[in-house]
């Protein structure tokens, strides 16, 4: 019973942080399973006439710092980030680095591609892989959130299975050029 209170306590402030409404406490990319893609490392802004969006992503070995900097200059966010590739796919789990004590950090996980000098970054969060998530892994519902509870390696299999799938997002899709 005690476990389930704490769950259900960390499961409420998540829903206090992130974007993304497929969450979990612990990572989607363990170190192991992480790949690097060199061409992620720059500056990059939003693609749209209006869209001044910029985010700068430096590779730090296997993994990555990202910087979102919003079209208001008041929003600026900080990640930490590991790549998984799928086939094709590219797979980014994304963590907040910010220090906000009424917000657990929790992962999110972005599909991305590069299309020449462009990005194109989208969350894995639609109804579709909630289902899966639910039948594969353990979750427990925050809101309209699904948080994995699942740790490590399971997780990782999920993503090899689920996360490459055209199904697996559904939300508005940013695109960015590349600056530098």
């Amino acid at each position: 019973m005690r476990y389930l209170a704490m769950i259900l306590a960390l499961a409420g402030a998540a829903l206090l942080s992130g974007c993304s409404t497929f969450v979990s406490l612990d990572p989607f990319v363990t170190e192991d399973a992480g790949a690097s893609d060199p061409n992620l490392a720059g500056l990059w802004q939003g693609a749209g006439g209006e869209d001044k969006d910029m985010m700068l992503i430096r590779q730090k070995g296997p993994a990555y710092t990202v910087r979102y900097f919003g079209n208001d200059k008041d929003v600026t966010l900080s990640f930490d980030a590991r790549l998984l590739r799928v086939g094709d796919a590219e797979l980014m789990d994304i963590v907040s680095t910010s220090d906000d004590t009424l917000a657990i950090n929790v992962h999110m996980v972005a599909r991305i591609w590069r299309e020449g000098a462009g990005l194109k970054w989208v969350f894995l969060d639609s109804d579709w892989l909630k289902t899966q998530a639910n039948q594969s892994l353990v979750t427990q519902a925050a809101g309209n959130r699904t948080l994995i509870t699942t740790k490590g390696a399971p997780v990782v299999e999920f993503l090899k299975r689920f996360g490459a799938d055209e199904k697996a997002y559904s939300g508005d899709m940013k695109e960015f050029v590349r600056l530098q």
